[in-house]
């Protein structure tokens, strides 16, 4: 079994602190609340920043691996999606908007789950996806692969402005579910409809 560091320990533990705090906390304060010394956290992180963006990076990476773990779950591109789509909005949930809303305000540059970046990992995705669908037989012959994943990605890029729109969007776990579907409903040819409509009856 492979040894975790300490400092991997402490990543977990200041991910929890400021799902519940926010990033504002000061290093005084995760000391305090994690029942360390100041001298302990700076033995492992060399500042505020740094730990702020290990945490960070843990979670981005963390997201990454667990949409991997779902698209290889599915049968078919169709169900690799709806699978993503389920995953994404647990792990939502469990960031919660505030660790997201503070994310881009003191790390603006992190840009921790840019949907808009045409190389980003979640463009990939999609675009990937897109390619299955079509491989399957399950996807229009006619799509522009570029162009539905900007229309797609674009769209996604809301729910992670908690700038002051998110207000307007309510529930964004809704939200990215009704996303997945109208974006299934544009790009299946009558096969891929056949499977889409026993996802939506479920």
């Amino acid at each position: 079994m492979a040894r975790v560091s300490s400092k991997e320990r402490y990543v977990a533990k200041v991910y929890d602190l400021f799902r519940k705090k926010g990033l504002k906390l000061t290093m005084d304060d995760i000391a305090t609340e994690l029942k360390l010394t100041k001298k302990t956290l700076y033995n492992n992180f060399n500042s505020k920043e740094e730990l702020m963006r290990t945490v960070m990076q843990f979670v981005i990476e963390d997201i990454e691996f667990k949409i991997n773990l779902s698209l290889s779950q599915g049968k078919n591109a169709i169900e690799a999606l709806y699978h993503t789509s389920s995953m994404m909005n647990r792990t939502l949930e469990q960031i919660g908007p505030l660790l997201l809303n503070d994310s881009s305000r003191y790390l603006p540059d992190l840009k921790v789950l840019d949907h808009t970046n045409r190389v980003s990992f979640y463009s990939r995705i999609i675009q990937d996806n897109i390619e299955r669908g079509s491989a399957e037989g399950l996807y229009r012959k006619d799509l522009n692969k570029e162009l539905t994943t900007l229309f797609f990605t674009s769209a996604m890029a809301k729910i992670y402005s908690w700038n002051g729109s998110y207000i307007f969007l309510k529930d964004p776990y809704l939200f990215h579910s009704e996303l997945i579907r109208y974006h299934l409903e544009a790009v299946v040819n009558d096969d891929g409809r056949n499977i889409l409509r026993s996802f939506i009856q479920k």
